[in-house]
């Protein structure tokens, strides 16, 4: 007989969630993310033996000759974009979580002080924009306490979260708890925060993200502002009125190079009224789980991962 599979939870908060409110007594909170990559891609210039082809619309193949216009498509988002976003947040007043590469905000000093004036949540989004999942315990433990201390330097706050571009190892979430992260945001698995499971996790919440409400769909499934604004208000709206008991999260992921463009922006800005006229709660991940968090009398033990 097949041993079963303890190390992962298919169960989680099944049929009936826990029945609370957040803040305002609103039932969906929404989390804005900041995705602060800019100039912690892979490049040639940076030493790379290729460029980063990641996220933008540019047919260009992997190369190891440097190539500048493509440079310059992750370029506009913290030239243009990252300040377009700013401007609408402030329009809107609402707080975004920040996941955050160090070398992007070394790159750019101006947009480190900008998020830590506009009081967004500042997470650690590794030192570069890496891929973790190959890298032995010990250089990844390297890698993650590097960038926390880098971005500690670079805006004065140690980042309360971290996000890897690849995923989750098996030992992850203890290096995070060790190097004092208060949570962790590496999983697609649930609507609410919940605790890690499994014999190798610590007490560490997990609020999980999400890849449909994420501007990385743009250019592909969601090619006008139309589409994706339609896209995240629908999905709004389902989980306001969803049958299913208790509250909801909602991530949006946003990239300033992609959704800072002009007319996607405006997509945004669109979602962004029409949850103000839900009553939906805007709130940093680190705010939504510290409200779980003091709610479920120190969180449900359901659903993990």
């Amino acid at each position: 007989m097949a041993k079963p599979q303890t190390q992962r939870d298919f169960v989680g908060y099944g049929e009936t969630p826990p029945d609370f409110r957040w803040s305002d007594d609103a039932r969906v909170a929404v989390s804005l993310v900041l995705n602060v990559e800019e100039g912690a891609e892979r490049s040639i210039p940076r030493g790379d033996s290729a460029n980063d082809l990641g996220a933008h619309w540019i047919p260009a193949p992997a190369s190891a000759t440097r190539n500048l216009t493509l440079e310059s498509a992750f370029e506009y988002g913290s030239r243009a974009g990252i300040w377009r976003l700013l401007r609408i947040l402030r329009k809107h007043d609402v707080r975004a979580t920040a996941f955050c590469c160090a070398v992007a905000l070394q790159l750019n000093p101006s947009i480190a002080a900008a998020l830590v004036r506009d009081r967004h949540e500042i997470a650690d989004h590794g030192h570069q924009w890496d891929t973790h999942t190959n890298l032995d315990d010990d250089a990844e433990e390297r890698l993650i306490r590097a960038s926390r201390d880098a971005i500690a330097a670079s805006t004065g706050r140690a980042p309360t979260s971290w996000y890897s571009r690849d995923g989750l190892k098996p030992g992850t979430r203890r290096v995070l708890a060790e190097s004092g992260f208060a949570y962790e945001s590496n999983s697609f698995n649930d609507d609410l925060p919940h605790w890690g499971s499994g014999l190798e996790n610590p007490k560490l919440p997990v609020l999980p993200y999400a890849g449909d409400t994420n501007d990385s769909g743009l250019f592909k499934q969601f090619p006008t502002a139309k589409s994706f604004g339609d896209h995240l208000i629908a999905a709004l709206d389902l989980l306001f009125d969803d049958p299913r008991g208790g509250p909801s999260v909602m991530s949006v992921g946003l990239h300033p190079r992609l959704i800072g463009r002009p007319a996607y922006a405006a997509a945004l800005d669109r979602f962004l009224a029409h949850a103000r006229g839900k009553a939906a709660w805007f709130a940093t991940r680190e705010q939504i789980v510290n409200a779980w968090v003091q709610t479920t009398a120190n969180g449900s033990p359901a659903g993990g991962f």
